[in-house]
């Protein structure tokens, strides 16, 4: 493999697939002298270096920087990755003004389908034989690596976005279920202020905290009458008119079955 690319700017040196992979040696740490980019179509695995310790899954560009030293491999069934192996004063431009680098070796979230076949087709064709069209397919891989970040970007935004929709609504329902106590709440409207089906909010929120709706706005009206008996001199009727049960007995019931005691034998054992 030549260290010097023939074309003036650059070019692709060898590319193809390879199915089932492994990566590099577990333990091992690697210093390549050319530029590389391994694309996983399927399976899963890891990347390492000084900086990033990041698990791998379809749809990840690793980018390979010469002298960059690295390791990355695949979990123990394997994976199915594209590779380029490439060189050339482009692409050390694009590092020196920072299009590319070694401190972003990773991108995730790619579509597979649609960057499969765009690697795919660096391995497909034949090589260039004249100068110029290995410049032209160095810039070609060249603007693949920078539309690849961009795209990686994008996505990381639209999963940022997403965490950030995921934690209101999720904080929204805790809100809601845990406020006006006393008050009987409507747990279907509180679902449609999230933007979801009363069933899949439901399920959601059941997944999320361990218990449903219902039961977490049991256990916090439970939690402020256990506050009131030791904090007030409110009688237990009270309480259970202040924190939404139905009655006192009510109230007495679900205690008990949750302490062991009546809320009288309760705040008398805290005295």
């Amino acid at each position: 493999m030549r260290r010097v690319p023939a074309g003036r700017l650059g070019e692709v040196l060898v590319a193809g697939r390879i199915p089932r992979g492994s990566g590099l040696p577990p333990g091992t740490s690697r210093r390549h002298p050319t530029w590389g980019l391994t694309f996983v179509t399927a399976g899963t695995g890891r990347y390492r270096d000084s900086a990033h310790d990041e698990r791998i899954r379809p749809g990840t560009l690793v980018v390979v920087h010469p002298g960059h030293p690295h390791w990355y491999g695949a979990d123990p069934d394997g994976w199915d990755e594209l590779f380029v192996v490439f060189d050339g004063a482009v692409f050390e431009l694009a590092r020196r003004r920072g299009a590319l680098s070694p401190g972003r070796p990773l991108v995730h979230g790619l579509p597979v389908a649609r960057w499969r076949h765009r690697f795919a087709a660096f391995g497909e064709r034949a090589r260039p034989t004249d100068v110029e069209g290995r410049d032209a397919e160095a810039v070609d891989l060249l603007s693949a690596l920078l539309e690849a970040e961009a795209a990686g970007r994008a996505a990381a935004t639209t999963r940022a976005h997403r965490g950030d929709d995921h934690r209101r609504w999720l904080e929204h329902s805790v809100e809601r279920l845990g406020s006006d106590l006393g008050e009987t709440l409507d747990l279907r409207a509180v679902a449609a202020e999230t933007g979801m089906p009363y069933e899949t909010w439901r399920r959601r929120f059941r997944a999320e905290t361990g218990t449903s709706p219902y039961a977490h706005r049991a256990a916090r009206r439970l939690e402020a009458a256990t506050d009131l008996l030791v904090h007030t001199g409110l009688g237990v009727r009270d309480i259970a008119a202040a924190t939404g049960f139905s009655d006192e007995r009510h109230l007495i019931r679900r205690f008990r079955e949750r302490t062991g005691v009546t809320p009288r034998a309760f705040r008398d054992a805290g005295r």
